[in-house]
């Protein structure tokens, strides 16, 4: 039986040699932020649901292109659910996308242990994005937690695709480093 507590990146390698076992650990890991992701960009739960599993589809048939010098698998698999609900949300033009407030935090009950480590990570990248520089942090929120699209936000804000493209490089590099690499979460303080 495969470790729970393996790297992602470690569980990663498996599950490019087939091993379904170590993609089930990765799907019981993350299946909460991808979740809870698209419940942020859709506001509906069936649709949410149906692109979480379209999601972690996807992260199984592309497994192969997944390669952990790139970034974290975590981010991959996000950008992988965030493009797909934006894909949703441009085949049903007639709702509008929700805005919540970044980072809205909402206790539910009976929570799972893997629910209780994902809001510990949500709290921790929180922290992370807060201490970012004002411009940084505003493409991310805007990019990742809203749902807008590159173009999206270079309308809202009118600054340039490239810039606004810069940023969020430059966002989510410094998060990759801020953050650990064994697959595991610290508690920022």
């Amino acid at each position: 039986m495969i470790e729970e507590a393996g790297s992602d990146e470690t569980l990663m390698v498996r599950v490019q040699s087939d091993d379904a076992r170590a993609f089930e650990v990765l799907y019981d890991r993350h299946y909460s932020a991808v979740f809870g992701l698209a419940m942020r960009i859709l506001d509906d739960r069936g649709l949410a649901a149906d692109v979480t599993q379209e999601a972690f589809t996807t992260m199984w048939l592309s497994r192969h292109q997944f390669r952990s010098d790139r970034g974290r698998l975590k981010w991959w698999l996000l950008s992988i659910v965030r493009n797909r609900a934006i894909d949703v949300q441009r085949r049903d033009r007639g709702e509008v996308p929700r805005s919540p407030p970044p980072f809205e935090l909402t206790a539910a009950p009976d929570l799972t242990e893997v629910e209780v480590i994902a809001g510990d990570e949500r709290r921790e990248l929180a922290v992370l994005v807060a201490r970012l520089p004002s411009e940084q942090r505003a493409v991310i929120e805007l990019a990742f937690y809203t749902g807008l699209t590159h173009a999206e936000i270079t309308e809202r804000l009118g600054i340039p695709l490239g810039t606004i493209k810069g940023r969020i490089r430059s966002a989510l590099e410094r998060l990759r480093l801020a953050l650990p690499h064994d697959g595991t979460h610290t508690t920022a303080g």
